[in-house]
């Protein structure tokens, strides 16, 4: 194996209620199963079918001022920086990678993934996929990928993609099991093992 994909929200950083409370301010009726059901698929395509209550609110914005308060916790840290010892690290997130770039600098950690495949790359993640393996000439057999969401468990398994579900992050044990993952971990730490295995 060469490289580890992660997946940002929820994974790397916990920002699922933040995500949500932001969510509730600017689409119409929106309970937390209606909430997670959306990264069941491919967000951007669900949210489409969402009523939009307030259309002056930029949902990134909203985001963005959350995420920027955030930190990353010491235990993913410690985590990340052995796995980058021996392996490429990159992140496919439904985020804006301009978001995500801001919040690295704000951590002194713009170095740590090699690159960053986000909103403005693509809106579907098999496609980043697609566009990673190019770019770095790796193939499905080369990565692993990180998430916490089934939809982006189902999106990988369309390239026949090796993941592992976190249970701490958007979607619990039993929704990341209907997509079949490698394993399902509920400490980031427990990463590090599965992948020295693999």
């Amino acid at each position: 194996m060469k490289a580890i994909i992660f997946d940002f929200d929820g994974v790397i950083v916990n920002t699922y209620e933040h995500h949500y409370q932001t969510f509730t301010k600017v689409y119409e009726n929106l309970d937390r199963e209606t909430h997670k059901q959306l990264f069941e698929g491919n967000l951007h395509k669900l949210k489409e079918n969402l009523v939009v209550k307030d259309s002056s609110i930029d949902e990134f914005e909203l985001l963005k001022k959350g995420l920027l308060k955030q930190k990353i916790s010491k235990n993913v840290l410690n985590v990340l920086k052995k796995l980058k010892k021996k392996y490429f690290l990159f992140i496919i997130s439904s985020h804006k990678e301009s978001i995500l770039n801001a919040f690295f600098e704000k951590e002194n950690l713009s170095k740590l993934f090699n690159k960053i495949y986000g909103f403005e790359t693509h809106k579907r993640k098999d496609v980043k996929f697609k566009l990673l393996f190019k770019e770095y000439n790796l193939d499905k057999n080369d990565v692993v990928f990180i998430t916490d969401t089934l939809g982006d468990i189902l999106e990988a398994k369309k390239l026949d993609i090796k993941s592992i579900g976190v249970d701490f992050g958007f979607h619990e044990r039993e929704r990341l099991e209907k997509g079949k993952p490698f394993k399902i971990v509920s400490k980031f730490k427990e990463i590090l093992k599965i992948i020295e295995k693999m």
